[in-house]
């Protein structure tokens, strides 16, 4: 899911700079970029906790 959203962001980012006007990128598109990368980082932070609590329980 977290290589899903990071690919999401990164497609919509140069969706963004190709579409008019050229090589600028509107503020919801940042907006939306910036909620994916967020969503992507948390599924990141929780399976490494989730592995922290593993080892710790070994």
């Amino acid at each position: 899911m977290s290589i899903l959203s990071w690919v999401a962001a990164v497609g919509f980012g140069v969706a963004g700079l190709c579409l008019p006007p050229q090589g600028e990128i509107d503020g919801s598109v940042l907006i939306l970029i910036a909620q994916l990368l967020v969503m992507c980082v948390t599924f990141m932070g929780v399976d490494s906790y989730v592995n922290i609590i593993r080892n710790l329980r070994k």
